[in-house]
This record gives C-alpha cells, structure tokens and sequence, in this order.
C-alpha cells in the first residue's frame, strides 16, 4: 500500500504549490516514517487502524482531474438551516441567506494557502495528520465576526459519490469566532455512491471570548467506509465549546478532538451515542487540558453494540498546575447485545493542581432481563421491548444537546436506526 501510495504522491504533487515554508513533501516523508497506525501505538491499541484497512483497501485513488461532478439537493427539511456544500472533497457553493452575509466570511481554501496551515510537531506519531498534510486537497475558512449571533444553525453538508474515480478524500475546515459570538454547525457527512471511500478531516476551532460553538456530527456512510476526523479546539475566556458526535454507519470511525480550556472560565463539553453493528469500528478519543484556573469540562459517551462490533472510548482530562478549581467529568457507557462484540474504556486524569474537581467512570454490559420481562408483561414482544431499551440508554445521550430542532432531528434518524436492529 505505501509504495502505490509513493505513486499517487508524486502525481498528486505535481499540481500543486508548496506552502513557503511546508511542504507536502515534508509531511509526506513523515507518513511515511511511522505509516499507517497499528496496535503497537498507544493511542490505537484498542482499534488496530493497518489490520482493518488493509483487508478493505488495496489502493487509494485520487481524481486529480475532479471531473466527476453530480448534482445534490437532498438537503435537510426538519430545519431552517444555512449550508456549506462540498462533492467529493471540493467546495462547491454556500448559501447563508438567513444571516447577515457582513458578518459571516466563508471562502473555499484551495492547495496550499497560508490560511489552512496545520503545523504538526515532527515528534507527533499521528500519521493520519501527516496523511492529511500531504494530500490536502480542498477546505473552508468561516469567520463569524464578534457580536454577531447567527439566527440559524450551519449544515456543512459532505457529499460523496465517487464511481470508482475517487477514494481518498483529504479535507480541512476552520472556523474562527470573533469575541461574543455564537453558532451552531451540524457536520453531515453522506457517501451516496457504493464504493467505499477512506475520508480524513482536520477540523480546527478558535472560540473567542464569550463565544459558543456548537458542533454537532452525523453521518450516513456505507458499511465499507473509513472517516477519521481530527479536531483541534482552543477556547477563551468565559467561552464554550459543545461537541455531539452520533455514528451508526461506516466500517471504521474514529472521531478524536484535542481541546485546550486555555484561559479562564472556558468550557468544554462533549457527548456522544453509537449504535453499531455488522463488524463496525467506532471510537471517539478525547484530550482535553485544562490550562487556566475555574475551567470545565463535560463528557458523556453512550454505545449500544451488536454483531461482532466494536466501540472504544479513550479519554484523557489533563489539569495544569495553575488550573485551580478545575471541574472535570466524565462517563463512558456500553450495552453489549451478543458476545462477539467489544467494548473498550481507556479513562484517564492527569492532575497537577491541588485544589480540583475530577472523576471518570465507565460500565458495559447486557440488557436487563428483569426490565424486558417487565415491558413484555405490558404487552410489547421480546423484541420491541429490547428496542425500546436501546432507544431509552441511547436518548440519555441525545438529551445533552442544547439545540432543539437538531435534537428532534437526530432522535428521529436514531429511532429509525434502532428498527433496523433484529
């Protein structure tokens, strides 16, 4: 696999400026160096990224000509909503008609421009960054304006369909808040096509004083497709950032986010919910530092498995030494519908300041026989008594978020998920 993908480098690379002083090349080599993440490291250990791929893809290909366009309308109904379209990897229009177009900037970031710059640090071992650098492709650069509170929430709606031209998608989107400010992004992610794609993200969040960012993730892959997204926060002064995260579909995903609470009073929270089956791979990992004093963070994950399927929660909650009256919390949860499925907890606290508040908990097990009896007693058969169950652990989740129209809205898509269960 590295050596066709040495191949699709030095052709990719050819239409493409470097960064001054970045170049693909760079993060090329260093992919190369550490290649794709294996059980060896610490931060995959419980999701094996090389064995799992391997046995799907034999080559990633890239459409360097983009020719493959389609047309795409299925846009969501349930809600008013402003939108961000890209088609397979490229941005294709915006539209924020609800909004005051002044306070919004939204431009499409092509190649290398200085804006969309992610520096690593070469002893980073997280080749999917690297990866990311290298082939980078396309992306969007938002920038809310301070003071501005946007009357609707944003869809960025990531639309695949590549017909064999295309498998391998490099994207980067960052987002910027002015101080004041608040806005709500519901990242979409759909592959309407049936060849499995391998799609890589870095997200990169700026959340300005007094600011609040709402993101929200969902997506609607097929049963052979791979999504590792990247996030990298920075919250300010008296600032929050919300993160919900639901995957029911997709072979492999796993959604890691770094979020630095850097000054004072700055917030972090992050939920999620995951309904897998059919040999699928979910995994949501989390590090978040809090780097000032009175910061807090939240975190609440909820998996329902099945089918020989696997879900992983790695979170971290680091505390510097001048973050005093630190609040951090966070739970994991799994119920386990047969016996091939897997479920792993890696909590962790590494806590520098004496004066804190912190605790971490997970549990897994099976649907209580004693609460099916029960609604089986009222008349409801075996199994919709266990789909009423799942439905019930799974809303717990869903209830954290704050937005009630995106609520709505993904409680109908997790109901619908949950019929499909036998």
């Amino acid at each position: 696999m590295i050596e066709e993908l040495k191949k699709t480098f030095k052709a990719f690379n050819k239409q493409f400026k470097k960064w001054p002083d970045y170049s693909r090349d760079d993060n090329f080599k260093r992919f190369v160096e550490l290649e794709f993440p294996n059980k060896r490291l610490e931060d995959w250990k419980f999701l094996d990224f090389h064995s799992i791929f391997s046995k799907k893809f034999k080559k990633l290909k890239i459409d360097l000509d983009n020719k493959n366009k389609f047309h795409f309308n299925e846009y969501i109904k349930n809600f008013d909503h402003n939108k961000i379209i890209f088609l397979n990897g490229v941005f294709n229009k915006s539209n924020f008609e609800n909004e005051n177009k002044q306070k919004i900037i939204c431009n499409s970031v092509k190649g290398f421009d200085e804006h969309m710059r992610t520096t690593i640090d070469d002893k980073s071992e997280n080749s999917l960054n690297f990866l990311n650098n290298a082939f980078y492709l396309d992306g969007v650069h938002l920038t809310i304006e301070k003071e501005y509170k946007l009357e609707k929430p944003i869809v960025i709606y990531n639309v695949f369909n590549s017909m064999d031209k295309s498998n391998f998608f490099n994207q980067k989107i960052k987002v910027r808040t002015g101080e004041n400010t608040k806005v709500d992004i519901f990242m979409y992610t759909i592959n309407l096509g049936s060849e499995p794609i391998f799609l890589n993200v870095y997200n990169d969040f700026l959340v300005s004083k007094n600011s609040f960012i709402k993101i929200y993730n969902f997506n609607e892959l097929k049963g052979n497709d791979f999504f590792y997204n990247f996030n990298d926060v920075d919250v300010m002064n008296s600032a929050i950032f919300e993160n919900f995260t639901m995957s029911c579909s997709s072979h492999l995903f796993k959604h890691e986010i770094k979020c630095n609470l850097k000054e004072k009073y700055a917030s972090g929270f992050i939920n999620g919910a995951f309904l897998n089956k059919n040999q699928q791979n979910n995994e949501i990992k989390t590090r978040i530092e809090h780097g000032d004093e009175n910061t807090k963070s939240f975190q609440k994950i909820k998996s329902v498995l099945d089918e020989n399927s696997k879900a992983v929660f790695q979170g971290k909650i680091y505390v510097d030494s001048k973050a005093q009256h630190t609040d951090g919390y966070q739970l994991s949860k799994s119920i386990i519908l047969d016996k091939e499925s897997e479920f792993d907890s890696k909590p962790e606290l590494e806590i520098y300041a004496d004066d804190v508040k912190c605790s971490h908990g997970s549990t897994s097990g099976h649907l209580d026989e004693d609460s099916i009896f029960y609604l089986m007693s009222r008349g409801l058969s075996r199994n919709e008594a266990k789909k009423l169950l799942i439905q019930g652990f799974l809303v717990d989740a869903i209830e954290t978020i704050t937005n009630k129209e995106i609520k709505e809205y993904l409680l109908e898509k997790l109901k619908n998920k949950i019929n499909e269960f036998k």
